[in-house]
Parts: C-alpha cells; structure tokens; sequence
C-alpha cells in the first residue's frame, strides 16, 4: 500500500509540475503580453529587412500588379483591372501617383501590411484565447522564411493577410456583443456595418475570399443565432451590390471579370481544346490539392520538407485529421473564436482546393492559411499535452527551431545580393536567363523609339525594367497559320519580338545552342531546335509558323548574353 501511495504521490507531482510549467508560461505572457508581442513584431520587421528582396520576383503577378496600377493610374475610368480581385491594384495607384514606380517604396509597403497583419491578429485574440498558443503562433508567422519572402514582393498575400487580421478583430467583437441575450439591431448596428464592409473588402481583396460571409454565416447558425446568421448575409449584400452598381456605372463592360473562371473550369487550365472539367473532376482535383498544399507545401513552408519534394499522402492526411479533430473539440468545448477563425480559413481553403488547377501547386496559396492552422495545432497540442507542459514546448521549439534555421540560410543567401542591389546593380541575384531577358528588355526601353511595341512572354517583368514603351503579351499559341498570326501582330501594331531562353526549371540551364545550317536566316536561333530545350517555348512556338513561312520579316537587333541568350527581332511587314 505505501509502494502505490507513493507512486500516486510521484505522478500527481509530475502532473502538477507539467501544469505549473505552462501556468507560469501563461502567466508571464499574460501579464506582458504588450512587449512580447511589440518584441515578435521587432523580430518580424528585421527578418523583413534582411530578407529584403529589391529586384521584382519573376512569378509573373509580382510585376502584373504594378504594371496594371500603372496603367490604371494613367486612365482611372477608362481601365479597369479585372485579372482578378482589384482591391491590391487600386491601392497601388495611390503611390505610384504620388512617388511614380518606385520599386523599392511598393515593396516597403508589404512589408507594413506583414507587420500590420501580425499586429491585429494579437489584437483580434487578446485576452480571448491562451497566450501561450497566441504567441506561440505569431512566433513561428514573424520568422518563417516563406512568408517573409512574399513581405518584400507586390503580390497581394501580405495585404491579405492585414486586410483578413482586421476582420477577426471586427468579427470577434460583433460576437462579443451577440452573445449577450439582450442584444439588439439598434444597439449594434455599427457593429454589422463594420462586419458587412470587410467581408466586402475581403471580397474584393481575393475573389475566393468570397466565401467568407457564407463562414460568418455558418458561425452564427452553429451557434443557433439566426438572426445574426441573417444579418450578416443582408450587410455583405449590400455593400457587395453597391460595390457592383458603382463598378458597372463607372467602368461598364471594362470591369466584367476576365477569363479567369473560364481558366477554372477548364480541364487544363491554358489548352481549351482539352475541354470543361466534369463534376466528379472537381473533386479529383480538391483531392490533388488537398495532397500537394498539406503533403507538400504545408511542410515545405515549416521547413520540414525540401522546395519541391515528392508528396506523401500521410502527411496531408495527418494535417487534415488534426484540423477536423480540432473542430470537434472546439465545437464541443464551444470554443466561439477558434471556431469563427478555422471555418473563416476553412472556407476559402476548401473552396481554393476546389478552384485551383492542379498544375499551379504555388505555396503563397496555402501560405495566408498558416497562422490559422497553427492555432489549431497549438491549441490541441496544448489541451494534449496540459499535465506535460515540457513536452508542449518542446513541440514548439522543434517547429520554431526547423523554420528559424531555413529563415536564417535563406537570410544569408539574400545578403549576397542585398548590398550590390542597393548600390544600383539591378541584376545581382538573377539567374542568367532572367539577367539576359531583363538587360535586353531595359535596352529596349533605352534604346528603341518610343512607339515601339514588343512581343514578348513576360511583359508585366519587361514593363517593370522599360515602361516607357508598350508589350504585347504572348501567353499561349492562338494558331498554327503563319497568315492568322501575321494578321494578329500588324492588327496590334507589333513591331519587335524579344525571345529568351527562360528555365522551365529554375535551378538548372534548359537552353541548347543551336548552330544555324548553311543559309539559314537568323530567327533560326530563336525558334529551331525548341524542343530540345527545357525553357518557356511558349513564344517559339506561336511564331515558328510565320518565322519558317517568312524569315525574310525578322531583322535581328540585338543578342543580350553568350549563355541562355536573350534575343531582340524587329518585324518588317
């Protein structure tokens, strides 16, 4: 009897000591929760600096946005951005009005909505769920080197990510005061004014961030408060139809939406002829997404995994089994503001799986999600781990130590290049393809008259680099008649095409020299042997047909490099 007295004694200490750990944990951060969370935004505005990336990013978007305000700003009723959602460009406006297209102040300003978005986060929590697994979640956001990539580029993930933190704060506070019985439309009316405009923000900040006010909605119908499940629907409407009148009145045909939901409901999303995606092919492609966002890039965003490694399905099932673990519990435990942040993020996730074609596979999709996936995973470990505190920080120093420790090498791989671009060298850091491409496409901007318009496959980068003159972009192959494409080209007032052996993979040169037969003309360089090359053929391939029909049209200009070369063609019809 004394044996098992004793061995109680032991695992009720052992127990009590496992709590008392996370207790103090608790209480220290409860009472200075003000200063450790200006210290992790401290932390976050100094990896931001580090990791400061001057030149544009070469995903495209990055310089589409800046190029479209750009263009915007030139003719604010006669241009509308219709790509996708146009909050982020219309926001890029105002300075690019103001300071003119100033790289480096566009990027500063992400990095204040990255900062912004770790501050009102804190503020949508505070003093409404642990401190402990708050902080552990704004911790490992600040320092993760995937998101502190995206806080120095033009993409809109950071502005999202403010524009969604803002949101909860609002939302947090309308159920503080729904969750009062004697609650009444008079006395809160403020309340659903606020709710309605950011989820109309939101909406117009990305387009799948439609679905939030259907999560609102859902909120309140679990919560059995019909009235505010209706309220909510009624002042997104509104503001989403006046936003709608407006747009239609002022801009017209100009702001019908693109082809994007036509790109989404095709099987391929740049080849029609492959045909509409069937019922069951969309769920065969949430299932696809669900593998590549939480098998891959979920963990490749941690660091646990390499950029691009193969994908195992466990580990999207471990995140997906977790996640719906953790909505039971929380329902369960009524858990409201757990529960309002994961069906918010659960919402556009589950509708972004849906959406997105496979072939994409980009980690900023998932990236927006991380803070709230880690909440959920911070909450559980620490409800599992309650009588054994040492091993819930434990977990947290393992996921912390694994991101810092990629943050810190891709800080100092950034540092090579950081200073020389600072001192005007705009290059430094490419690859030689984009070197090549970009060099050539700023020597047309100083060096070709200022009526010229070029082909190209990149236009928004070139823009960036030359944006005194005018591109016309080439993404996909419209037909395999040289006589269509000679049409295309004088109807759009074509007058150079700039081909560049730009990498299908980044990371290994696709281009392979070609040796021009006896008699050959010089567009031969350009569009023969492209099959053999691992590189972006898609502007080869639209002109092959008219550059094998007439190569008498091309005059070559220029050839920008000695290895994947970049080369200028003037069009002589």
């Amino acid at each position: 009897m004394a044996k098992e007295k004793n061995k109680k004694q032991t695992i009720n200490k052992n127990n009590n000591e496992g709590t008392d750990i996370l207790y103090k944990l608790e209480k220290f951060l409860s009472k200075n929760n003000l200063f450790v969370s200006l210290g992790i935004l401290f932390l976050a505005l100094i990896f931001s600096l580090l990791m400061f990336d001057v030149k544009i990013s070469i995903g495209h978007d990055d310089a589409l946005y800046i190029e479209s305000a750009h263009t915007w700003s030139k003719n604010f009723t006669g241009y509308f951005y219709n790509a996708n959602a146009p909050l982020y460009v219309m926001f890029l406006i105002i300075p690019i009005k103001i300071w003119g297209l100033n790289l480096i102040l566009l990027k500063s300003f992400s990095v204040l909505f990255f900062i912004g978005s770790l501050w009102f986060f804190y503020k949508a929590f505070k003093n409404r769920i642990s401190y402990t697994i708050l902080f552990s979640t704004l911790f490992i956001t600040a320092s993760n080197w995937f998101i502190l990539s995206y806080a120095s580029l033009t993409y809109t993930e950071c502005f999202f990510m403010f524009i969604a933190s803002v949101f909860l704060l609002i939302f947090f506070n309308l159920i503080d005061k729904v969750e009062t019985n004697d609650w009444t439309l008079k006395s809160t009316w403020k309340n659903w004014v606020y709710l309605g405009f950011i989820l109309f923000v939101l909406s117009i900040s990305r387009n799948i961030a439609v679905v939030a006010f259907i999560a609102v909605a859902v909120y309140f119908v679990i919560r059995f408060q019909w009235k505010a499940a209706l309220l909510s629907i009624v002042s997104f409407g509104i503001f989403r139809a006046a936003y709608e009148y407006i747009k239609t009145s002022i801009w017209g045909d100009k702001a019908v939406l693109s082809d994007q939901m036509e790109i989404i409901l095709r099987k391929e999303a740049y080849n029609a002829s492959a045909g509409y995606e069937t019922f069951s092919g969309f769920f065969d492609r949430f299932e696809g997404n669900i593998i590549i966002y939480l098998a891959g890039r979920f963990w490749e965003i941690l660091g646990f995994k390499k950029d691009d490694g193969e994908f195992n399905p466990m580990l999207a099932l471990i995140v997906v089994a977790l996640i719906l673990i953790g909505l039971v519990v929380i329902i369960k435990r009524k858990e409201k503001y757990f529960l309002a942040s994961l069906l918010y993020s659960g919402a556009i996730l589950g509708a972004t799986f849906f959406a997105l074609q496979t072939s994409w596979g980009q980690g900023r999709f998932v990236m927006i999600h991380i803070p709230f996936i880690l909440l959920i995973l911070f909450y559980l470990f620490k409800n599992w781990f309650k009588n054994i505190g040492a091993l819930f920080i434990a977990v947290f120093v393992i996921i912390a130590g694994v991101g810092l420790n990629k943050t810190f090498n891709i800080t100092k791989t950034n540092l090579k290049y950081l200073p020389k671009n600072l001192k005007g060298d705009l290059f430094a850091g490419y690859t030689e393809d984009w070197v090549n491409y970009l060099k050539l496409s700023k020597w047309c901007g100083d060096s070709l008259p200022k009526d010229s318009k070029i082909a190209c496959r990149k236009a928004p980068m070139s823009f960036v680099y030359a944006s005194n003159l005018s591109y016309f972009p080439i993404y996909r192959v419209i037909s395999e008649n040289a006589d269509t494409i000679y049409n295309t080209l004088k109807k759009n007032k074509v007058t150079h095409v700039l081909f560049a052996n730009l990498r299908l993979n980044p990371k290994q040169s696709g281009d392979v020299k070609s040796v021009p037969q006896a008699g050959m003309p010089s567009i031969y360089l350009a569009y023969q042997d492209q099959q053999q090359k691992s590189i972006i053929n898609t502007l080869h391939n639209y002109f092959a047909p008219l550059a094998q029909k007439n190569p008498q049209m091309f005059e070559l200009v220029k050839i920008m490099g000695d290895d994947e070369e970049a080369l200028l063609y003037k069009i002589n019809y």
